[in-house]
């Protein structure tokens, strides 16, 4: 059996949650506060047998904001469907009443979780009650199917959720007996009769030579005597001392040990492998209860277990669990377990307005090579587009080294908003941009790309960067945009391009890319941002040459872009001298030098050939060379702190206007 579907309404963060399909095992990520742990908290309410039916009734606070208050009254809902047991018929049983699919078809159960008005009045029917209700004016209930009338609460202890919470204690766990793990594994693999019995006699034979030792005789005695003393006859106490007498009392005393010499025990260990063999001792436990004839199919779900745990072991034991036929699911900010998680179980949980959504990979929306190639890509450090607000996508090292020096440069450090340039190692956008958008992870993401223009005898060859818009656009499902991109490209291209500048038109197409996030430069990296940067790269790349004749011989190549007269093969002699020392490497130390700029404002006006004055985006879209990545920069700074990447007097006592009036 599966979970398959989550559907919560007005709980929490949760205005109108819909995950479908819920992916089995599950990983669910996102940014701080988007509502992991309230997720969990909401299955529990539905299949948790051992949440006290107290946290079933609701408090004001648990109800979504955008919601009709508890006052006024509202429903609460969360809806779980079930799959995958057409061959368990205890399930069958247990369910029946809750299934929802016609007979023939595979079975998939409903249950859900209601807290309303006890009796049909306020919001429900449009109209106030005639006093403000409070928690106790509320009833929950749990239902199969779509009949309130179906009361399904006995499922949960057939199918329970069991959460270990985030700050689990699993030493002290270990520690005692009710609650150690391994303790309740060994009750479900209990030893045979027969060793029992042998156990409890050697045992036996041990305690009378034991009681025989006159040290031990002497502080029963003393014992004895002192609360003879402390109450007389009142309270008539005989001591005595005596090992484990039963067979429950046996498996209690079982200690855990942590070395093949019983030298060790759980509690000399760290932190970090004491959780790890606390999930390891869980899991094995529901095994078992699974495999019995008749077992519970327990879900487990694990609040940040990447807690007290080393990246190396992070990835190991994860890319182990998550690989393997389990009901596991798992909340985690560690880009570490993201990093070896099957695409198919990403649950990613982002704001939208004033509530939380979730968001699945489709099945079958990637083939099985492209599934392949994404997971090796999700890589520790690019696993960060998980966990971030925004994101963007580039084509190499050296745009990821520049575009967060830029920002930095302009006073817009993209960390602080929570914006990660990720790298495609490529021109391949394609699965990046589907993984993103809006039939799957639905992130906001920006895509830079080389425009690459030259004069090839084929149309795709002439505008590359111009194609990938045009593509990138039918991705983003804006069909409209697509077919106008197309059209004018073909008329583009049919130009030869100019020794300098652009192609005539090639700005608009240009522009009706941004429409989709995607920004296209005027050729290759380096060349579009010498007219901007021509000091900071000279600097950088003397740093690798130590001869004069060559640093002089750069900055002759450099020349001709600070002027705007740069021909196709000076872009290529550029080039050329940066490969000489590697792009990616180059632009690290251009990188060190470009966040250090102050007046970056006033080159971007040089070269709008204006000394003052606001800088508008389609300003900077105008630039030859560096106004994508600079247009990139101000649409990114827009969106995350609604203020242009040059923000003016006015822009600035604007926004501080807006801070203020916020609530």
């Amino acid at each position: 059996m599966r979970l398959s579907k989550v559907k919560i309404t007005n709980f929490r963060n949760f205005r109108n949650l819909l995950i479908d399909p819920f992916p089995t095992p599950a990983v669910i990520v996102g940014e701080n506060g988007v509502g992991k742990s309230n997720l969990l908290h909401a299955l529990r309410l539905v299949l948790d047998p051992d949440l006290s039916n107290r946290w079933r009734r609701l408090q004001a606070d648990d109800v979504h904001d955008g919601a009709p208050a508890l006052h006024t009254g509202v429903e609460v809902r969360i809806e779980v469907e079930l799959s995958d047991f057409d061959d368990d018929e205890e399930a069958i049983a247990t369910l029946d009443g809750a299934i929802i699919t016609e007979d023939g078809q595979p079975r998939v159960a409903r249950l859900t979780y209601l807290f309303q008005p006890k009796t049909p009045m306020g919001a429900v029917f449009g109209a106030q009650p005639s006093q403000p209700l409070t928690a106790d004016d509320y009833s929950w209930s749990i239902y199969g199917a779509d009949d309130p009338g179906v009361d399904m609460r006995h499922a949960k202890d057939y199918i329970p959720l069991s959460v270990l919470p985030a700050l689990r204690d699993a030493e002290g766990d270990f520690a005692r007996a009710d609650r150690s793990p391994l303790v309740r594994l060994l009750g479900e693999r209990p030893p045979s009769v027969g060793i029992v019995e042998s156990t409890l006699q050697a045992l036996k034979q041990a305690r009378n030579q034991l009681a025989q030792d006159p040290a031990m005789r002497q502080a029963v005695d003393e014992l004895a005597d002192r609360l003879a003393a402390m109450t007389g006859p009142q309270l008539p106490l005989t001591p005595s001392l005596d090992f484990a007498g039963r067979e429950d009392d046996l498996i209690r005393s079982v200690q855990l040990f942590i070395d093949p010499r019983s030298s060790r025990g759980i509690q000399h260990t760290s932190t970090g492998t004491a959780n790890v063999v606390y999930l390891a001792l869980l899991l094995e436990q529901l095994k078992v209860r699974r495999e019995a004839s008749d077992g519970e199919d327990t879900l487990l779900a694990v609040e940040e277990p990447e807690a007290h745990l080393h990246p190396s072991l992070q990835r190991k034991v994860f890319a182990h669990l998550l690989h393997e036929p389990n009901r596991l699911l798992l909340t985690t900010h560690s880009p570490h377990i993201a990093a070896v998680t099957p695409l198919s179980s990403i649950v990613l949980t982002s704001t939208s307005g004033d509530h939380t959504v979730g968001s699945v990979v489709p099945p079958g929306m990637f083939t099985a090579a492209e599934t392949a190639d994404l997971e090796r890509y999700l890589n520790v450090t690019r696993a960060e587009i998980l966990f971030a607000r925004g994101v963007v996508l580039v084509e190499g090292a050296a745009d990821a080294y520049l575009l967060p020096a830029l920002a930095e440069a302009a006073g817009f450090p993209l960390d602080d908003h929570g914006i990660v340039v990720s790298s495609v190692e490529g021109t391949d956008f394609a699965p990046y941009a589907k993984l993103l958008g809006p039939r799957a992870l639905r992130r906001p993401h920006w895509m830079l790309t080389d425009g690459d223009a030259a004069d090839g005898k084929h149309p795709h060859q002439r505008e590359p960067g111009l194609w990938r818009a045009r593509n990138l656009a039918r991705i983003a499902q804006e069909n409209v945009l697509h077919q106008d991109i197309d059209r004018r490209i073909k008329t583009i291209t049919a130009q030869d391009l100019p020794d300098c500048g652009s192609r005539t038109g090639r700005q608009r197409v240009v522009k009706a890319g941004t429409k989709v996030g995607v920004y296209v430069g005027n050729h290759t990296l380096e060349p579009d941002i010498a007219p901007l940067l021509h000091q900071e790269m000279d600097a950088a790349y003397s740093a690798f040459r130590q001869r004069q004749s060559n640093r002089v011989a750069f900055r002759d190549v450099l020349a001709p872009f600070e002027d705007g007269t740069a021909t196709a093969q000076q872009r290529d002699t550029l080039v050329d001298k940066i490969e000489g020392i590697g792009k990616g490497r180059y632009a690290q130390r251009l990188a060190a030098h470009v966040t250090v700029i102050k007046d970056l404002r006033a080159r971007v006006l040089e070269l709008l050939d204006r000394t003052q004055g606001p800088i508008t985006h389609d300003d900077l879209l105008t630039i030859e060379g560096p106004g994508a990545v600079l247009a990139l920069l101000d649409d990114l700074s827009r969106t995350f702190r609604n203020l242009p990447l040059f923000p003016s007097a006015t822009d600035i006592k604007a926004a501080d206007h807006r801070f203020r009036q916020q609530p």
